[in-house]
């Protein structure tokens, strides 16, 4: 049986603060995928932690998640690098620190077998936020410049990329999905990202769920 790794790789977005953990995209994730795709042995683990920014996240990458020889991460940040206090990272750290990763990430031999042993970095947007309850903390003029570095870095390493931020501001109100807290999502933006982050994993595997090849740019 083939042996597929999920890893997921983010901020409190992640983890499901808020509504709790059983809701987060990880564990939802590991209840229904295998009940879809049942030849194959998934491991997903949910590396994702509360209040970080890619700057610790960089630190712990060969920890939470190189060393679980992962297949798929799925990767979302730039909520608290965009936040006006001491988890601040200019957009230039942000970049650097995002990129560096993608590059780790890549770098990473597997030993699976599967996409020639190289991971596959699907990049994440973080949802925007409620300015009425998030100012003068976060706003989302300044979120969506950290966005744009997402998006593109995505088309410079030819990654997987899911726009959440713009998905979410596209529904008829997108102020629905925003929890009481201004930043993180309520449950129904909880089961939004599920279903975008469904999607786009459905289209990585082919109809049995085995992990399709993708092609990235030559790093070397």
């Amino acid at each position: 049986m083939i042996k597929t790794t999920i890893v997921g790789f983010g901020d409190s977005i992640s983890t499901g603060f808020g509504v709790g953990k059983v809701h987060s995209y990880m564990n939802r994730l590991e209840k229904f995928v295998p009940s879809y795709y049942p030849s194959i042995s998934w491991n997903m683990i949910n590396s994702s932690k509360n209040g970080v920014t890619t700057q610790e996240a960089l630190h712990g990458i060969q920890a939470s998640v190189l060393a679980h020889r992962p297949n798929v991460v799925f990767m979302q940040f730039g909520t608290n690098d965009s936040a006006n206090d001491h988890r601040y990272r200019s957009l230039e750290d942000f970049e650097q620190n995002y990129d560096q990763m993608i590059r780790l990430i890549l770098e990473h031999n597997n030993r699976t077998g599967l996409n020639n042993c190289i991971p596959i970095p699907v990049l994440i947007t973080p949802p925007p936020v409620n300015e009425a309850i998030a100012k003068p903390l976060r706003n989302n003029s300044r979120l969506n410049q950290y966005v744009h570095i997402i998006k593109s870095l995505a088309r410079q390493y030819h990654c997987p990329l899911i726009d959440f931020y713009h998905k979410v501001l596209s529904q008829d109100n997108d102020l629905d999905y925003i929890s009481e807290d201004g930043v993180h999502l309520n449950q129904k933006g909880y089961d939004l990202l599920f279903d975008v982050i469904f999607a786009e994993f459905t289209k990585l595997i082919n109809y049995q769920g085995v992990l399709k090849e993708h092609t990235f740019k030559d790093i070397s």
